[in-house]
């Protein structure tokens, strides 16, 4: 009998050993457009709207409509790329991965409206998510 409370008292005691997983956060961050944000060794810069034919919030469209950006990416001061981003439903773009992180085009700010359509002072989200180590 003390056999089996002392194997089931290993057993069960294990399971309060495990090592538990840890998420690492991801950091967010806006590039207004015109301006540069630089994250460590890596510069993005949202330099054009390309194209904002996104249906108003408050307006019933057939179509969702998109948004295109231009956005340029630097690392350690050097241009290594240029691209352009479509907004489409709710996709995320990866804009640049390194060693140590991916970085993703999340959205476009701010959604029109049909007051502000032709108003709108844009923002890109930007997430970096660290890499896992293997």
């Amino acid at each position: 009998m003390k056999y089996i409370f002392t194997l089931a008292f290993i057993f069960l005691s294990s399971f309060g050993f495990a090592q538990k997983s840890v998420e690492v956060p991801t950091i967010a961050f806006k590039v207004p457009l015109g301006e540069t944000v630089q994250l460590d060794n890596v510069a993005f810069s949202l330099t054009e709207i390309l194209e904002d034919s996104r249906c108003p919030s408050d307006v019933t469209c057939v179509w969702a409509g998109r948004a295109k950006v231009s956005v340029d990416i630097e690392i350690n001061g050097e241009a290594i790329s240029s691209k352009v981003i479509t907004f489409q439903n709710s996709k995320q773009h990866v804009l640049l991965e390194t060693d140590t992180h991916l970085y993703r085009a999340v959205k476009l700010s701010p959604y029109p409206t049909s007051a502000t359509k032709n108003t709108m002072v844009y923002e890109l989200l930007i997430s970096a998510s660290p890499k896992e180590i293997e």
